[in-house]
């Protein structure tokens, strides 16, 4: 802005909205991480014991089969899926598995998660970080 200018509330207002939207834009990522395993409750039980939490088991939404979900307002969400069989979510015709070396799944997103992430790395033998996502 040059010297002596003045910007109107308007301007203001839009600048900061701006702002914001850039930073929630920026910071929504998914981390995922995979169990060459195909065992969902023996993972379940090594991400809640890292954790400190208590996963709740949920039936997919197509009926297919199961997954465990862990999720507040103030923590960042934890899901556990399957990546073969009738769970399979993955894009293409016929759906492929996401990471194929991997049986089981475990996504991470929401607030905080480099706490969550720390925890899952150092804390959980045999899982692997795969990749952070971009999610918006």
């Amino acid at each position: 802005m040059a010297a002596g200018s003045v910007r109107t509330p308007e301007a203001r207002s839009s600048s900061s909205v701006s702002f914001v939207l850039a930073h929630f834009t920026t910071m929504a990522t998914m981390d995922v991480y995979g169990f060459a395993h195909e065992d969902l409750r023996a993972a379940r039980k090594v991400i809640e014991g890292a954790l400190s939490i208590c996963l709740e088991e949920a039936e997919e939404s197509d009926g297919s089969g199961y997954y465990f979900r862990w999720a507040t307002l103030s923590d960042p969400w934890v899901q556990i899926r399957s990546n073969s069989g009738s769970s399979l979510r993955w894009g293409g015709d016929p759906p492929q598995p996401w990471h194929p070396a991997y049986g089981v799944l475990v996504f991470v997103h929401g607030p905080a998660q480099e706490s969550v992430a720390e925890r899952l790395q150092h804390g959980v033998p045999g899982l692997s970080f795969l990749e952070r996502k971009q999610t918006m």
